[in-house]
């Protein structure tokens, strides 16, 4: 029978190093750190998010498109240099037929985390685009304002239109206009 005595000679050259606990802890900190590192990285990707702008603003017009024709109403919208309104055709106080700003959730510019600029040709002419606060500064009797673009109740959708969108530098381009197949077609312009 080996004594307590004996048996510490044995032990008495331990190795020395870490357990699996204390490498289990070390482990979870760095992942916990790399985490908020990572966290606060932007990985916004602006060619993604103008394609995704650009594939929006088409959809939008369609649904609108579709609505004006579910609704038996006349749509339209206008466009700015970094974003758009949806309009529709109501009668105000007076039971003239005006447009106004359509207050609809669904048919709204959706601000993204980089600027995106738009240019629009109607009809092969390019049009010169203000902010909605100066539209609405320069409103008068004779020269109202009106959307750029109609969505008609029996389904046209009017005039030909080309939009672009692209970033501040202009690395990134996208278009969204009059399709002869489709009613609003998207792509990217090299």
């Amino acid at each position: 029978m080996v004594t307590p005595r004996e048996n510490s000679g044995v032990n008495s050259q331990r190795v020395k190093g870490f357990t699996l606990i204390e490498v289990m802890v070390v482990v979870a900190i760095i992942a916990i750190l790399v985490g908020t590192v990572v966290l606060r990285i932007d990985f916004r990707n602006a060619g993604t998010i103008l394609r995704d702008t650009a594939q929006r603003t088409g959809l939008l017009m369609e649904l609108a498109a579709d609505q004006a024709v579910y609704s038996r109403q006349q749509l339209g919208i206008r466009f700015h240099p970094n974003s758009y309104t949806f309009f529709i055709l109501a009668q105000d106080e007076d039971g003239e037929a005006t447009w106004q700003i359509i207050d609809d959730d669904r048919l709204r510019y959706r601000d993204t985390n980089i600027p995106v600029e738009f240019q629009v040709d109607i009809s092969g002419l390019p049009i010169v685009l203000e902010t909605l606060v100066e539209e609405l500064d320069n409103i008068t009797d004779e020269e109202p304002l009106k959307p750029h673009v109609l969505f008609l109740s029996n389904g046209e959708m009017m005039p030909d239109f080309r939009i672009v969108l692209q970033d501040p530098n202009g690395e990134n381009r996208h278009a969204v206009f009059t399709g002869e197949i489709e009613p609003v077609l998207v792509e990217a312009i090299e």
